[in-house]
């Protein structure tokens, strides 16, 4: 007996080995998975940029109620938690998968009465009689991971989990960036509405005063016609900035999470801060952007699953371990001889699934080749993107510049109509001709105003986040 314990561990060592060898299944075809875009291929200037991105670029407009808006919508907005939701369950998948590496067991305690068959393998002791027994019993399980099976999964199930974070962090910088250009755009109405009820005031004392010259007989019956149309179209106007701002306080109100009600008065702002953002892309917006981000983690996520799936072709080896009291009458069951050990390892062979875990195999490595080219798409729908809100930037501080000559210009040549009026050198109509030249000018400017408000919003968040680490 004292030989037979290492030869019987000698054979099962080698037994287990050669089972390990001839109990695998074999991968069928060879897969090349699609290339994935290279920086390179980008031909973006690869420069750095001292101050961007920045995390809460938006506070740099120094607007306490816009700040107020967009950390109100960071914990309320309805879409985030969604998103966030998400986050927490793809956390808690992770956590699951990761416990199945972790040996597994538990305590069984069983307390049984039975009568015993005259016709089964029981001795004639027990043939025929009724008898208590009992049970306690401590039992592991350890799947040993051998192949890192489980280590994979684990990974991918990381990458999801990333992934999950990327495209929260994508959705709230989306949402402040809304949020800055709904906000600027509903300031700029307010301006604009006291601007265009002015110009109506202006048009009416300019119809009043072709009234008055016609009556007299000055002049036939046609500028005060004119002026009752353009009367009519300043109406117009003032009926769609009006509901335009309702509009948009309806899209600001979904965007922070409250209703339109709810939401303070905005006003525009004293002064229209400009942020001080690149005149080029950078390269860094391919590592800067959550959303390309997500779309690595995807990848990443599928590669592990891959290796997940090809370690399923091997021997998968599993360990029970057992302790335990047993015994026919309760009353045998916590003396001594009723402890019982058991070690039993067991070994699943995959010898015939081959064409099954093929077929898995093959479906993860087709979602590798969707999430590289999902990638793809993401990274130059992400440098197109950046690139059309760049060249719109750059028109908007152009039309501003543009815009502040021409409203400049009109103010000086409405203040010298006035004075030439003052003067008694020019009719009063040509005064109030001027001024509501100078007024649709300045409209015009505070509609740039909030239009490149918007346009640098976009741009911000086009280029990514700080918070995202190259």
């Amino acid at each position: 007996m004292s030989h037979f314990t290492p030869r019987f561990v000698r054979m099962s060592v080698l037994s287990c080995a050669i089972l390990m060898v001839t109990g695998c299944a074999f991968v069928t075809g060879k897969h090349e998975p699609l290339p994935q875009v290279s920086l390179a291929e980008l031909k973006l200037p690869d420069n750095a940029i001292a101050n961007w991105p920045q995390q809460g670029w938006w506070r740099n407009y120094n607007d306490a109620q816009l700040n107020a808006l967009i950390e109100q919508a960071f914990t309320g907005s309805p879409n985030l938690q969604v998103l966030s939701t998400r986050v927490e369950n793809a956390q808690v998948t992770a956590d699951g998968v990761k416990k199945l590496s972790y040996p597994t067991g538990g305590i069984k305690i069983a307390l049984t009465g039975q009568t015993y068959s005259e016709n089964y393998i029981y001795p004639p002791t027990l043939a025929g009689e009724w008898k208590d027994s009992g049970l306690i019993a401590a039992s592991l399980n350890w799947d040993l991971d051998i192949w890192g099976r489980h280590r994979a999964q684990y990974r991918a199930a990381l990458g999801q989990n990333a992934a999950a974070q990327f495209e929260f962090e994508a959705a709230r910088d989306a949402i402040a960036g809304n949020i800055v250009g709904l906000h600027a755009q509903i300031g700029a109405l307010a301006t604009r509405l006291d601007l265009l009820n002015a110009q109506i005031s202006v048009q009416q004392q300019a119809k009043q005063r072709w009234v008055e010259r016609e009556r007299a007989g000055l002049q036939p019956v046609q500028n005060s016609i004119q002026l009752d149309i353009v009367l009519a179209q300043l109406e117009q106007l003032k009926a769609t900035f009006t509901s335009q701002r309702e509009i948009l306080r309806a899209q600001l109100a979904n965007l922070v999470g409250t209703t339109p009600a709810q939401l303070p008065v905005i006003n525009a702002p004293s002064h229209w801060t400009a942020l001080s953002l690149p005149n080029v892309i950078p390269a860094g917006v391919v590592a800067r952007r959550p959303d390309i981000a997500a779309a690595q983690q995807y990848i990443i996520a599928a590669s592990e699953n891959i290796k997940a799936a090809k370690a399923e072709f091997y021997p998968n080896i599993n360990l029970n371990l057992g302790i335990g009291l047993q015994a026919i009458g309760l009353d045998k069951l916590l003396k001594v001889g009723s402890r019982y050990d058991i070690v039993e390892p067991a070994i699943t062979l995959p010898i015939f699934s081959g064409a099954g875990l093929n077929a898995n195999l093959r479906s993860k490595q087709a979602q590798l080749d969707t999430a590289i080219a999902s990638y793809n798409q993401t990274v130059y729908k992400a440098i197109n993107d950046a690139a059309e809100q760049l060249a719109n930037y750059r028109n908007s501080n152009a039309q501003i510049t543009a815009q502040q000559r021409i409203a400049d210009d009109n103010s000086k040549l409405a203040n010298l109509a006035s004075a030439r009026f003052a003067q008694g050198i020019t009719p009063q109509m040509e005064s109030l001709m001027a001024r509501s030249s100078a007024l649709r000018e300045q409209d015009a400017l505070q509609a740039a105003y909030a239009n490149r408000r918007m346009q640098e919003a976009r741009l911000a968040v086009s280029l990514g986040n700080e918070t995202i680490n190259p």
